[in-house]
């Protein structure tokens, strides 16, 4: 086992790859003939965002926890995110990679759109004015685009892009309204989570978040519990508790080491943390996980983790 996460430069297993600011790929995800599942290993890519368009068969993506997948789906994964995939040999669908640096040239003057990009989202709940048809005709004009030299191929690449980005915006848009109102509740708690995000330090104050986000820290705690039924301080524990999963059963780092990775003060305190939140010890919880996986990816535990 790798003592950190894996980290790819390049696309799934590639650590070594030297990608210019305009890389960009596609790729199939085809029906293999072998019985058995197959998959892509917890991981990240330190510059890359992704677009996973699952068609048809059964697919699971791991993030904080093992979600099954109704497909088809669309699977947005930003750069920097630990994730994982298991999929069915019948499973069919496409990748669609390229740089940071890319997506920002793309999105410059549509920075909402950019900001949605940044989030994990898995769509499968789509309409008649945005079908998963749309999006995956789409990503095959990309791909074309890709294996030819015509002239004004980098325009039309960026014609495709946009739109694509577009509908995916447009369907987010559509399919929140459906599930919440808008208020500026949820506004506050989405930028809150982004500031967890950015600055994941367990010592950091609540009321240093409340500063960066112009409001009171009374009124962020009235946010966390009308969204989420939780004070600020328990959305800032299940963040790093999340963490603390990962580096757990995806890494040989040690639990000291953890502790220090987490920016806890000592071990102690965050074995005491971690125990408070799970119930178990965190190295009960790494035996536990590799018991119930036979040494996999420890998905029967999650429910241990708070959301």
């Amino acid at each position: 086992m790798p003592t950190h996460i894996a980290r790819y430069h390049g696309l799934y297993g590639d650590d070594k790859a030297l990608l210019s600011h305009d890389y960009l790929a596609s790729q199939l995800i085809a029906p293999r003939p072998q019985a058995a599942d197959w998959g892509l290993k917890p991981h990240l890519h330190e510059n890359l965002f992704q677009l996973f368009f699952l068609e048809a068969g059964r697919a699971a993506f791991e993030l904080a926890e093992l979600v099954t997948l109704r497909t088809p789906c669309l699977v947005i994964i930003p750069a920097n995110t630990v994730h994982g995939f298991t999929f069915s040999p019948q499973v069919r669908g496409r990748t669609l990679t390229l740089s940071e640096a890319l997506l920002d040239t793309i999105l410059q003057a549509t920075p909402g759109v950019l900001v949605e990009m940044n989030s994990v989202h898995i769509l499968s709940d789509f309409n008649t004015e945005v079908t998963f048809g749309d999006l995956l005709d789409l990503e095959m004009q990309i791909h074309q685009e890709i294996q030819t030299e015509l002239p004004g191929k980098q325009l039309a690449l960026n014609g495709y892009f946009k739109l694509l980005f577009v509908k995916i915006f447009r369907l987010l848009q559509h399919n929140r309204r459906k599930q919440e109102s808008p208020n500026r509740a949820l506004h506050y708690y989405r930028e809150f989570q982004k500031a967890i995000e950015r600055t994941p330090d367990f010592g950091r104050r609540i009321s240093d978040y409340a500063q960066e986000l112009k409001i009171t820290q009374v009124h962020l705690n009235r946010i966390c519990q009308a969204v989420k039924g939780k004070t600020a301080q328990q959305v800032v524990q299940a963040h790093t508790i999340r963490r603390a999963h990962n580096f757990l059963l995806y890494t040989s780092l040690s639990v000291a080491e953890i502790a220090y990775e987490l920016q806890f003060v000592d071990p102690g305190y965050f074995t005491r943390f971690f125990r408070k939140q799970t119930g178990l010890a965190p190295a009960a919880y790494r035996a536990k996980a590799y018991r119930s996986e036979g040494g996999g990816k420890g998905g029967k535990i999650d429910a241990a983790l708070p959301s």
